[in-house]
């Protein structure tokens, strides 16, 4: 395997829980939004010019807001450091975390009981989660302690892991990287 290789993956946030009462509410904001314009200008009387302000400044809202409930989740392993990415609205993104792989406490699939319990039983402070949907079929976990302020603090971080992924993992912890029997 090369040292110097690089290997991306991204994944949307699936539309489910949270992220369907976020989208409902922003939807009901905006309606509230265009209401109070209208109520404003029918009260001034200055309707007619608001009609050609409202939808500018509806779009400038909808732009600004949109992408905190349009997600995707991307992480890139170079040369044995895994960064973790928010993609806010497809447009803007967010350096979460960056972590050496040899780090690693535990690399493995959430699947089992067992693993559960192991993750667990680390109890972890900080919870990074980036994936699609927490019943994903393949959601790893990695445990790690994660360095913020000069701060050490144990971490989870949930991710969908794939083949070439996991073999990665594997190349650059081995002892502490699990894989699903299926997976490798």
């Amino acid at each position: 395997m090369e040292e110097f290789q690089t290997y991306e993956y991204a994944v949307k946030q699936r539309i489910e829980g949270k992220w369907i009462a976020a989208r409902v509410g922003l939807i009901v904001l905006y309606i509230l939004f265009v209401t109070a314009w209208l109520l404003f200008g029918l009260k001034t009387r200055i309707l007619v010019p608001l009609l050609a302000l409202i939808p500018l400044t509806l779009w400038m809202l909808v732009f600004f807001t949109w992408r905190y409930v349009a997600v995707e989740y991307e992480y890139s392993i170079t040369s044995g450091v895994l960064t973790f990415s928010k993609i806010l609205g497809g447009r803007f993104r967010k350096k979460v975390f960056e972590v050496p792989l040899r780090d690693a406490v535990r690399i493995a699939p959430l699947g089992t009981a067992e693993e559960y319990l192991r993750g667990d039983a680390y109890k972890p402070e900080i919870s990074f989660t980036g994936v699609s949907s927490m019943s994903a079929p393949d959601v790893y976990y990695m445990l790690f302690e994660y360095a913020e302020k000069k701060q050490k603090r144990r971490a989870v971080y949930y991710f969908e892991a794939t083949q070439k992924a996991l073999h990665i993992c594997r190349y650059y912890n081995a002892t502490a990287t699990v894989a699903a029997k299926t997976s490798l």
